[in-house]
């Protein structure tokens, strides 16, 4: 596999499980045994590069598992409902939902952003 795709890989559930305040680019390099130059030769720009490209690939997973229910079903209720199933589904096996993983990691990025404008 592709290193940056790895770190990516790796990383995502991190991101999920800890936030990304809690998860440190030392802790990243250990769990995808990579040495910090390796790290930082695919994501210059460090940590935030690192989840804009994790975000990018949940973002592409999701759209493309709709994509795949929808060919399924013949009517959009009918494709609404088998994703509702699946998200219950999930959540039962998981206790979370990916979707709101996903957003709730949006969320404390853009809060991190307005920190860092205010004291501009």
């Amino acid at each position: 596999m592709d290193t940056k795709l790895q770190i990516i890989d790796i990383s995502i559930p991190l991101f999920q499980q800890k936030g990304y305040k809690g998860v440190g680019v030392t802790e990243i390099i250990k769990a995808c045994n990579i040495s910090k130059g390796s790290f930082y030769h695919h994501f210059p720009d460090g940590k935030e590069e690192l989840l804009m490209a994790c975000l990018k690939s949940i973002d592409e997973t999701i759209t493309t598992h709709m994509k795949n229910i929808f060919k399924q079903y013949p009517s959009t209720q009918e494709a609404t409902l088998a994703m509702i199933d699946i998200l219950v589904s999930d959540f039962e096996k998981e206790g979370r939902i990916v979707v709101s993983t996903f957003t709730s990691i949006v969320s404390e990025i853009g809060s991190l952003f307005q920190k860092k404008t205010q004291i501009l």
